[in-house]
């Protein structure tokens, strides 16, 4: 049975958002979520979770690109703008600014710090948000090791897989990349373009989409507006769980990766 990671991305970004993330791990077929620690809803996101769904499993959805950092902006003076908040992902994703190791770093263990504020123990799953590279997938697999946590390193650095967890497949091809761009539609699974038909028994494919609401702080702030909504319509659609059942699919958590003991 193929396994897969269906994860909810920017849980915490704005209140509305956070409706729509719960809706989609209640009502839809979201079996994860991931929570910006930095910005000022992530309270809101947390008492969500604790309210509506206690038992859901929320790692770090690491922030370098949008609101204030959790780290001094002194100690990471490349990642942030003269007034303290950090520069966009614009620049990155165009290669013309490249993330520094020691502040990301240093970042993220800020950023894991004030999850253990909000939900009283560090994340056991580190990932990050928009923008990435090497930089960012060298110190996610360090901290990784340090912590003894999962990490997603989706910037392309060439790390060993983690020690004690079952490994994942992430597509990043440009395809998908489309696809989260436009939303997600029923035909993107029914037609197979993720590879759940297709993978191995052993396999674990990981998917992350970005189902909520829209409020006026994603308008300001995200240029993914609409295809938020049609990720929330499609995941919760009832053909598709109907679809889901009928293959076997089999919905897991980062939290069901570990396959020893942490040290």
């Amino acid at each position: 049975m193929v396994k897969v990671i269906i994860n909810a991305d920017d849980l915490g970004m704005s209140e509305a958002f956070n409706y729509g993330v719960i809706k989609s791990m209640k009502e839809g077929l979201v079996s994860s979520t991931s929570i910006m620690v930095n910005l000022p809803t992530a309270e809101h996101a947390r008492d969500l979770i604790k309210k509506e769904l206690p038992e859901a499993f929320v790692g770090l959805h690491t922030n370098f690109v949008l609101g204030k950092p959790c780290e001094k902006p002194e100690n990471i003076p490349n990642l942030v703008d003269a007034a303290g908040n950090f520069l966009g992902s614009k620049e990155y994703k165009t290669g013309e600014r490249h993330f520094v190791y020691e502040e990301v770093k240093k970042e993220t263990i800020a950023q894991m710090e004030r999850f253990k504020q909000l939900f009283g123990a560090y994340p056991e799953h580190i990932e990050g948000h928009s923008a990435m590279d090497e930089n960012v997938g060298q110190a996610f697999y360090e901290i990784a090791l340090e912590y003894g946590v999962h990490a997603s390193m989706f910037g392309g650095a060439q790390v060993p897989d983690l020690a004690g967890y079952l490994r994942t497949t992430f597509d990043g091809t440009p395809d998908y990349m489309k696809i989260l761009d436009r939303g997600v539609h029923v035909e993107d699974f029914t037609t197979d373009r993720f590879g759940l038909l297709s993978g191995s028994a052993e396999a674990v494919i990981e998917l992350h989409f970005h189902p909520g609401y829209v409020d006026q702080f994603i308008l300001d702030h995200s240029t993914l507006t609409i295809p938020r909504c049609r990720d929330l319509d499609t995941l919760c659609r009832p053909e598709l769980k109907n679809w889901f059942e009928e293959k076997g699919i089999e919905r897991i958590s980062f939290g069901d990766l570990r396959t020893a003991p942490p040290k």
